[in-house]
This record gives C-alpha cells, structure tokens and sequence, in this order.
C-alpha cells in the first residue's frame, strides 16, 4: 500500500492536492479559482468567530488557510482551527490535526497530530479515521501497526470516507486481508471499552459478530455479550453456540464458557459434571478463571468429589497467573484439611515438580514445618 495512504488522506483534507505538488499548493481555496468571500460576509464570519460560534471560527480558519476573502495565513488559520478545536468541533481537529502532521502555520508535531485526529475520530468524523489509519500505517506519531491502521480505515470505510475504500481494498489485494479478525476484534474492544471511540455495546457486537466468523474469540467475545445482555437481547442459547464452536478450536476462552453456561445453568439444565468437564479442558492449558471455576467446584464436591488438595493445587496454579484472591481461597481451604490431605497434596505437589515447602510458603506467607498438618491440626 506504501506511503499512498497519507498523501490521499493530506489530499481529502486539504481539498484533493497531494504532498508531491509545491508548498502553495496546499491552500486549496486559493489556487481553485472558487469565488472568494465578499468583505460583508468576511466581516460578518469575524463577528461571530469572536463571539465564540465555532462553525464561524471554523470556516475562518478555512478562509486563512485558503486566502478565500482574506490574506493567505496559515498561523491565523491554526489559531481558528484551535479555537473551535476546543470547543469540540470534529472538523477543526481534525483540520488542526493535519496542520500539526505537515507544520503548515506551527511547528510540526506529528504526536501531536495524531492526538486531534483521535478527538476527532471518536466523535465520527470519518477523514480523521482514515488519518489514523494512514498514521499508524507509515509510523506518523505512533509506532506503527498493521491492524490498528486495517482497523481504522474500515471504520473510516463505513463512516463514508471515499480514499477509505481504496485503502481497504488495496490492502485485501496486497493481503493484509489476514489482518482482518484482529483488526474487527480491536474495533470491537474500541466500543466496548469507549476510550478511543464512543461507548457502544451493540457497535461491539456488530463487529463481534463479524470477527466470529473469522476466529474464535470473535465468537467468545460476542457469547460474552449475550450472556450479560449488553448491546443485544440475552440469549444464552446463542452463546452456547458460539461458546461450543470456538471450543472446538481449543479456544480456552470459549471451553470456560461452555462450563460456566453448565455450571449456572444458562441456556440448558445446570450439569455441574459437565462444567467440571469443560473447565478441565480449559485448565489443561492454565486459564486462569478455569482454574478458579474447577478449584471450587473441587472444594466444594459439585460436578466432582470433594478434593481438597486438587483444589488447592489448582489455586496454587492460578496464583502463578496472577489470579488475585487465589492466595486467600487456598489460605481459607488449608484450615480445612487432614492431615492425610495434606500428605496428599504434597504428593500432587511433587508430581507437578514443584517443592511442598516453597508451595506452602508462598502460598501461606509463611513457612510450614514439615508441612505435615494444617494450622489447626494438633
């Protein structure tokens, strides 16, 4: 796709010229030959730019900018654009944007570029979305990222931007069309989570929805959605679905879902056996809430015998992922053993190659002699 992107995108901001012309170039208004304003309508967009109406201040900044019934200025054009920049006008930062990308009337600041475009994209303007698609393509302000840059223009692609589609379209043909489910599974995310564009519960799962047919956690992540009911109508059956489809990928994500769907009984019957099943699936490869789900499904005999030191390895392990109350659930399930399950899991212990004494130390915060009974054990 090459450095393409961002000449189309300084193109369509700037009125359809290209970097490759001359610096004069790049004030559109005034080498197009269009009628300029008139000093009463000059006059007039003055008054109400200084009173504070940001459409004025905007489109006095075009006129500086293009020396459309005023001198030519770029600085007087930036001092507009950030006046209406600031009172949240899409246009203006984006404009502002890319006066900061080519150091048109300030100082060239290419991060700083990309932080307008960024106020601009969330609020839709679709010419800064594909900004950011063409920043994050050639490296301009951010490091450079293939799928955040795919992402964006798709986004600016459906928000209308016509160099948006010949962005995506040159990228399926050079095969950045492997890009595609981490770049609809970050568009997602950008929904779901409202920081980059604004929160959307149903635009996630429309994107969701999109990438579950390209990878398995497109399709976990839109069960999660239906399972709370956030975006879409609850509909635990559909989440079952989806949740069995991406297991069978060995997604472990989706075989913990499959066990808790069981577990609650959200979709079918509740079968605790068949939740032990498909958390252990998930636990083969120390997912962490797998971990969790089985420990207590152990401590407490549901779906499984009660075993204690099965449980308390299994939080042992979810402690190595940083799983943040497994520490105090294998504290308060240590008051609870025999001495005989305590030999046992020593035995588990060492089975997994891990030392009894350095487990129970970190586990317990402190050292255990022996490690042969529990804290309340005479």
């Amino acid at each position: 796709m090459g450095t393409f992107v961002f000449f189309l995108a300084l193109g369509a901001a700037l009125g359809g010229q290209s970097l490759t012309q001359t610096s004069q170039s790049l004030h559109p208004q005034q080498q197009s030959g269009l009628p300029k304003l008139g000093p009463t309508e000059v006059s007039a967009l003055k008054a109400k730019a200084e009173e504070g109406d940001a459409s004025a201040e905007l489109s006095l900044g075009k006129a500086y900018e293009g020396g459309d019934g005023v001198p030519q200025n770029d600085e007087s054009a930036v001092k507009w654009y950030r006046k209406a920049a600031d009172q949240g006008n899409a246009e203006a930062e984006n404009r502002l944007g890319v006066m900061y990308r080519v150091g048109q009337g300030v100082s060239r600041d290419k991060e700083e570029a990309v932080r307008w475009y960024q106020k601009a994209a969330k609020q839709g303007n679709a010419q800064a979305m594909f900004n950011l698609g063409a920043s994050y393509y050639n490296g301009d302000g951010v490091t450079p990222d293939p799928n955040t840059s795919y992402a964006w223009f798709l986004l600016a692609q459906e928000a209308g931007n016509p160099a948006a589609q010949d962005a995506v379209r040159r990228g399926a043909d050079q095969g950045e069309r492997s890009g595609a489910p981490a770049a609809l599974l970050l568009i997602g995310a950008m929904y779901e989570k409202g920081d980059e564009l604004p929160q959307s519960y149903s635009q996630a799962a429309k994107w969701y929805r999109k990438a579950a047919v390209l990878t398995p956690e497109g399709g976990f992540k839109l069960a999660s959605l239906l399972v709370d009911g956030k975006g879409v109508p609850k509909d635990y059956g559909q989440a079952m679905t989806l949740c069995r489809n991406a297991a069978k990928q060995d997604y472990e994500p989706a075989q913990f879902c499959v066990g808790y769907l069981y577990q609650h009984g959200f979709g079918t019957g509740a079968d605790p056996k068949e939740a032990a099943k498909w958390y252990r699936l998930a636990a083969q490869s120390r997912y962490r809430p797998a971990l969790l789900a089985l420990a207590e499904l152990y401590s407490k005999g549901e779906g499984v015998g009660v075993d204690r030191p099965e449980a308390y390895c299994l939080l042992f392990l979810a402690s190595q992922r940083d799983a943040p109350d497994a520490k105090t659930r294998a504290q308060l399930l240590w008051k609870d053993m025999s001495k005989d399950e305590i030999k046992r899991l020593q035995k588990k212990l060492r089975d997994l190659r891990f030392d009894p004494q350095k487990v129970f130390a970190s586990m317990q915060d402190q050292t255990i002699p022996n490690a042969a009974k529990g804290p309340n054990q005479p």
